[in-house]
């Protein structure tokens, strides 16, 4: 069995006798090849083969689709002064978001202005997604698909449910949750346009070549309590997961957040897998305990806090230490896959990650 085959066997909740070893490295690659930092021997090695040279299995995320807007929208992008700034004019108005630098030049950067700020700045953006739909765009997938072979497997992380795109990326948490409570016909109205189009991508992912398709939810229980995913995250995942039963495709959420308080709904969700998942240190539950809420019927994947492969977070023996005690239990467990919560960071020393093959074996 090759490491595709057994990937696929872990991603499809089955029975295993070997722990799928999957980190996420992207944002430490990022960073590190930018600033001119990666180690000496990965800096002319393309991502893949990075991820082959620490034996680990390849989990590659690329597009498989376009994003269409109607030409009563103009859509303008451009930097000033360090900042990324997104204009949408439309016949009822325009809107702007502005993205501003954190730590580095390369490092992710963080939103300081919204597009939406009030009702009115609402309905612009509500104009907008419904001027807005989705074309499939499969060559980047086969390309992908392609170059990870028989190591690994191809998946979309794309949209998240409509609650946390209101209210993290298009308004903020706090002003969305007073327009929430102040306006809420307007925006359930306007999450009820988003759900639609939303949909409607995801049925073009579905009938792509990837193995997986998955929200990009950053999913967390601090900021999107029981109650507010009950009402809005389970009719969404449920009938994405009816798009994606129908094309056996396996659904899969982007859980990185403090989400000890929704994983005992996740069974009834429609989500196949939780992936990213944050156990303590930098969470209050312990792996074991997130993977009995799951009841073996949701796969998770996860099991290393991002602190952990940090100096902060302990010297390389306490990593080690933390392989033995919590990870190494978990072989042959069906229901886990061994990944990253969330990523690695960028200034993560990378040793520990070159560790874990030999460690878990």
């Amino acid at each position: 069995m090759n490491k595709r085959e057994r990937y696929l066997k872990a991603l499809k909740n089955e029975e295993m006798d070997a722990i799928v070893w999957s980190p996420n490295l992207d944002y430490w690659l990022h960073v590190n090849r930018n600033q001119g930092t990666l180690p000496e021997k990965y800096r002319d090695l393309p991502r893949n083969d990075i991820i082959r040279a620490i034996d680990a299995y390849i989990w590659c995320r690329v597009s498989g689709y376009k994003t269409i807007i109607d030409k009563s929208v103009k859509e303008t992008d451009f930097e000033k002064d360090g900042e990324t700034i997104k204009i949408f004019e439309t016949p009822i108005g325009s809107i702007r978001q502005v993205h501003t630098k954190t730590e580095s030049e390369h490092s992710s950067r963080i939103c300081r202005e919204h597009f939406v700020k009030d009702i009115e700045t609402l309905n612009i953006l509500k104009y907008v997604v419904e001027a807005t739909h989705y074309e499939a765009d499969y060559e980047p997938v086969n390309t992908a698909l392609a170059e990870v072979g028989d190591d690994g497997i191809v998946l979309h992380q794309v949209l998240c449910i409509p609650f946390i795109q209101f209210s993290k990326r298009d308004v903020g948490y706090l002003n969305a949750f007073y327009m929430w409570m102040d306006y809420r016909e307007e925006v359930d109205s306007y999450l009820n346009v988003v759900f639609k189009n939303f949909l409607q991508a995801f049925g073009i992912l579905a009938h792509g070549p990837a193995d997986v398709v998955s929200t990009g939810d950053d999913m967390d229980g601090a900021m999107i309590s029981p109650d507010i995913f009950k009402e809005y995250a389970i009719p969404f995942y449920q009938e994405v997961k009816k798009v994606m039963s129908a094309r056996g495709k396996i659904f899969e959420g982007h859980w990185c957040g403090r989400t000890q308080n929704l994983l005992h709904m996740v069974p009834e969700s429609g989500l196949d897998i939780v992936e990213a998942i944050v156990t303590k240190p930098m969470a209050d539950i312990e792996l074991g305990k997130a993977l009995d809420l799951l009841k073996g019927q949701v796969v998770l994947k996860g099991g290393i806090p991002a602190v952990l492969v940090c100096d902060e977070g302990g010297t390389r023996e306490d990593f080690e230490k933390y392989i033995r005690d919590v990870i190494l239990p978990l072989k042959g467990r069906k229901g886990f896959i061994l990944g990253m919560g969330d990523n690695i960071p960028p200034n993560a020393d990378f040793r520990r990650i070159e560790d874990v093959a030999g460690l878990i074996k």
